[in-house]
């Protein structure tokens, strides 16, 4: 009996063991799902949402309806083809038209549609460890920009203002045509001195391969920076005698041959007023001049229609939630799609 006692307190005991394990076992597989951590908050399904209205500047009103569809119509080709992961995508529609002070002779407004990856973060203050929130800025966004290059500060569906400093604007290296569009090169526009930079990739869509833009020839330029320079020593009349030796040298290049005096103006960034020479395409810290084309455009459209569409996909690199978004967004942005809804 002693023996046959002893094995039942061993197999109740065994048996409590296994259903303190099993409930050990649910209790911890709970406390793992509801502890919040960034690689689980990377797989949660994210959301759309709408952002504020973008700015309405000199639209009329008929054009306002119309840009507004076309970029309902963008939003529609990325949301079909993509969905948030681990954030909220933030998107929204801006419109500007004609502009006095930045452009004369419009031959197109400009308008634009957004996203911002908006992450979701671990809320660290909180006693519930599964709860998070939404982050409130982010460096990772994606702009679809129409009839205007923002980053070229800018250049627009008209010709640059009479009273533009410059006479032209900058170009950091030559568009590269990939596939029928114009890669406009890559950016790091943050976190430089860090391993995981923050870049912006641009892309240009345009009619037929052509450009909205021409190049600046030397002697445009010459005449462009020499223009300046006379009003510069005009107003430093003290300073005069160090400004004559680049004076002196904008003059020894004027007199280069016509076939020379033709070619692209590539420059130096800092070398404007004070001209040193032209130098070489791809020169570390040069610049190519160019000027809007306003021959690339049909001016019998109205000013809604996309005449050429800019690209920035900007991401701030390292982060799982922002190389997974970006890349779904890229998928999703079918380029021939806003190809054909050029001059419609």
């Amino acid at each position: 009996m002693l023996h046959n006692g002893y094995s039942s307190e061993i197999q109740i005991f065994s048996i409590m063991k296994y259903f303190l394990f099993i409930t050990f076992l649910i209790f911890a597989a709970n406390t793992y799902s509801q502890d919040c951590s960034a690689s689980d908050l990377a797989k949660k399904p994210g959301i759309w949402k709408a952002g504020l209205k973008g700015s309405t500047t000199n639209v009329s009103a008929a054009d306002l309806t119309r840009e507004k569809a076309v970029l309902t119509v963008i939003h529609q080709m990325i949301s079909s083809g993509y969905t948030p992961k681990g954030c909220q995508a933030l998107y929204s529609y801006s419109y500007s038209g004609a502009n006095p002070y930045a452009g004369k002779n419009w031959v197109g407004d400009q308008f634009w549609y957004s996203i911002y990856i908006l992450r979701y973060l671990c809320d660290r203050n909180s006693a519930d460890k599964s709860k998070y929130y939404i982050d409130a800025a982010t460096p990772t966004t994606v702009n679809i920009y129409s009839n205007v290059i923002f980053w070229l500060n800018a250049l627009y569906a008209a010709d640059l203002a009479d009273e533009d400093p410059r006479g032209y604007l900058k170009l950091q290296k030559k568009p590269q045509l990939k596939e029928g569009f114009y890669f406009m090169g890559e950016e790091i526009v943050g976190d430089s001195h860090m391993e995981n930079k923050i870049i912006e990739y641009r892309w240009l869509i345009t009619y037929d391969e052509k450009l909205p833009f021409s190049y600046v020839s030397r002697k445009e330029y010459l005449l462009l920076v020499k223009k300046r320079l006379e009003q510069t020593i005009s107003n430093n009349q003290g300073s005069r005698q160090f400004y004559v030796k680049y004076m002196n040298r904008i003059m020894e290049n004027l007199n280069m041959p016509e076939a020379v005096l033709g070619q692209p103006a590539i420059c130096m960034w800092n070398d404007e007023e004070q001209f040193e020479g032209f130098v070489e395409e791809g020169t570390r810290g040069s610049f190519i001049a160019i000027k809007p084309n306003l021959d690339y455009y049909n001016k019998k459209l109205a000013k809604s229609v996309p005449q050429f569409f800019s690209v920035a996909f900007k991401i701030a690199h390292g982060d799982p939630v922002f190389e997974e978004n970006i890349s779904g967004i890229k998928n999703a942005a079918d380029f021939n799609v806003l190809r054909k809804m050029l001059g419609k």
